[in-house]
């Protein structure tokens, strides 16, 4: 049975994030939500607006560990296809 409270996350959004506008904001909310697995894989992406290679690039540029699991992979056939 789920808790009745969710426990309340941090998100940190830089100054240069701010400043380059709602992209670059959804985008560092993905990456953090992504780390903190709190969003699979396709949710984190399908936030920042970025197509599976172009999020696989920024986790990397960001030194973001994958979590990708079956999951994942199937929210990524199912959302595909629609």
């Amino acid at each position: 049975m789920m808790s009745k409270f969710v426990e309340p996350i941090t998100l940190e959004i830089s100054p240069v994030s701010l400043g380059e506008g709602e992209q670059a904001i959804r985008q560092e909310i993905a990456l953090q939500l992504y780390a903190q697995n709190i969003f699979t894989f396709g949710q984190a992406r399908r936030l920042a607006n970025l197509s599976v290679w172009e999020f696989q690039q920024v986790l990397g540029q960001k030194n973001i560990d994958r979590h990708y699991n079956e999951t994942d992979l199937a929210e990524d056939i199912c959302y595909s296809k629609s």
